[in-house]
């Protein structure tokens, strides 16, 4: 049986919920092309032949100076995000930074770096960022979709 459907053309990318109690780490995106001015967690592409746990290692170290061990991580959801013209499935993985000292290392990217209480997160902060949050601090360990009409 023929089928014109096509596949999918889906990226992968990871997110960082760094916390300090009831604080999550954010930055505020500039010159990137995607959501400038906007707040985000500490994110990023997937590469070819890279798993999504090196990945966010990799980002860690290159936005914010942390070197992070692959045990301190932990998976907490995935979510699968339409924004085209792609659709992405994104990795959270959760870490307490009580005892790191995250730094702006990619100051040409981020504004500022930051620690804000999740009951008031700054503005703008687009939707999608803020579910993620928001699923990290209400749930375990959650799959979810966003951005897809029902």
């Amino acid at each position: 049986m023929h089928n014109d459907k096509q596949r999918t053309n889906t990226r992968i990318a990871v997110y960082l919920i760094g916390t300090r109690g009831k604080e999550v780490l954010l930055a505020k995106r500039k010159n990137t092309g995607h959501m400038d001015g906007c707040w985000s967690l500490v994110a990023g592409h997937v590469y070819e032949g890279e798993s999504s746990t090196d990945a966010l290692l990799r980002e860690a170290l290159e936005e914010c100076g942390l070197t992070l061990k692959p045990d301190e991580l932990q998976l907490m959801g995935a979510m699968h995000h339409c924004s085209p013209p792609y659709d992405y499935i994104n990795f959270i993985f959760k870490v307490d930074l009580h005892a790191h000292a995250p730094e702006n290392k990619e100051e040409h990217k981020c504004e500022v770096l930051a620690f804000h209480h999740i009951d008031a997160l700054p503005s703008p902060i687009e939707p999608y960022i803020r579910e993620i949050i928001t699923q990290c601090m209400q749930h375990e360990v959650w799959v979810t979709e966003y951005g897809w009409r029902l």
